[in-house]
């Protein structure tokens, strides 16, 4: 009992003391609030916009699509960027991007992260897509650092590297498949010609004459998705452009609330440093 009386006590006192102090106190929570926005209506503004992408390293690199492996190497390389940024290194950054130093100037952060897709029982796994976000000072300038990150991924070492591997295998590959269909195709034209029944005829797994005619037909298709995969897993794809967007960013309600916790702060602090020296 003695204890919910004390409580009650101090804070009788406490709101007692903030009523007393009330002019002050409120003065110091005004000053705060008007300085942060003040700071917002002068500082420099930014915008933020998203992009959707996908790389084919993972495919350069024969990684298997193994948890949130698959966009790793490409997550990283975006997300390298910050240290140039957070360095100011506008210099190197403007390099790496192939772009000028006023337009990697223009970049406040740049950030991508892993998609993941939820299944029927509630379990994440990861998507071969993976999403940027930018952050930029100029609107303007979106569609630059759109461009600079392709031409980064296209001219980064480790990734050139790959890709031409990528594409000598493929090529070899897409040969030899041509050549496995030239020869069954052979097969079944001299059968044809001296009406030998093909279906006896053991040319890759030994099954009847409808197993070769599938067979030519899944090399086939075989060729064409290398083909296909060759031509569109570039370093770095745009399933999603960034969004061009013309709204500002500001942070005026969050900082809003610390000014006025703030501000609460230093007055009290005010209060009691005033009594104790009168």
């Amino acid at each position: 009992m003695s204890k919910e009386l004390n409580i009650q006590d101090v804070f009788s006192k406490f709101v007692r003391f903030n009523a007393r102090n009330k002019i002050t106190l409120l003065s110091f929570i005004v000053i705060s609030v008007l300085f942060v926005v003040l700071f917002q209506k002068f500082k420099t503004p930014y915008y933020e916009t998203k992009a959707i992408c996908m790389s084919g390293i993972s495919d350069y690199e024969r990684q298997e699509q193994i948890e949130n492996l698959s966009q790793r190497t490409a997550i990283d390389l975006v997300n390298h960027l910050q240290i140039n940024i957070e360095n100011k290194d506008i210099k190197q950054l403007a390099k790496k991007l192939g772009v000028k130093e006023s337009i990697a100037s223009s970049i406040k952060k740049i950030e991508a992260e892993q998609l993941y897709q939820q299944d029927m029982e509630e379990k994440y796994y990861a998507l071969n897509k993976f999403e940027v976000s930018l952050t930029v000072y100029d609107n303007t300038k979106i569609q630059n650092i759109q461009n600079g990150l392709i031409y980064y991924f296209q001219n980064n070492q480790y990734v050139k590297n790959y890709h031409s591997k990528y594409i000598q295998s493929n090529k070899k590959i897409i040969n030899d498949i041509e050549n496995e269909l030239n020869l069954l195709n052979d097969v079944r034209r001299e059968g044809a010609k001296n009406n030998l029944d093909v279906s006896s005829v053991n040319i890759i797994s030994g099954k009847d004459g409808k197993e070769i005619s599938n067979q030519i037909v899944n090399l086939s298709q075989l060729r064409e998705e290398i083909k296909m995969k060759q031509d569109l897993l570039n370093p770095l794809v745009y399933v999603q452009e960034f969004a061009n967007v013309d709204k500002k960013e500001d942070d005026i309600l969050l900082w809003g609330m610390i000014a006025i916790i703030i501000g609460y702060i230093l007055g009290l602090f005010f209060v009691l440093v005033k009594r104790n020296l009168d």
